[in-house]
């Protein structure tokens, strides 16, 4: 149940106690404002597919464009690999191996356009 409101600029924020066996349900008004403030290229399937425990961030160079994309899409989906993880992970994760350009060019991919990885990594390296 909500705890208190408070004003923050124009938006109010409502705190609520958390309860472990009554997780907090977002309300669909909540959702879609949310969904104007962070848009994403990956598909419903991906970002509601259930989280893996622990996952360890790849650690590779930020790819910027100056290297070969073949060998950096090859170095990650090695690291991914030996951590046995679902195709959402490996999608989820790519984006924070890219800096720069290629950065802008991930997040100007229309929403809800990327289905699963082979599909990111396609366009990747096109």
């Amino acid at each position: 149940m909500p705890r208190h409101v408070r004003e923050r600029g124009s938006l109010s924020v409502v705190e609520v106690e958390r309860h472990p066996k009554n997780p907090i349900k977002v309300s669909e008004i909540a959702a879609r404002l949310t969904g104007l403030l962070f848009s994403t290229p990956f598909s419903a399937e991906i970002i509601n597919a259930p989280r893996y425990g622990k996952v360890k961030m790849p650690t590779l160079d930020l790819y910027d464009r100056t290297t070969d994309p073949e060998e950096h899409l090859g170095v990650y989906k090695a690291q991914m690999y030996v951590q046995d993880v679902d195709d959402a992970s490996y999608c989820r994760y790519f984006p924070t191996t890219l800096k720069g350009v290629v950065q802008s060019w991930f997040n100007g991919l229309p929403p809800g356009s990327v289905a699963c990885f082979q599909d990111l990594a396609d366009r990747f390296v096109s």
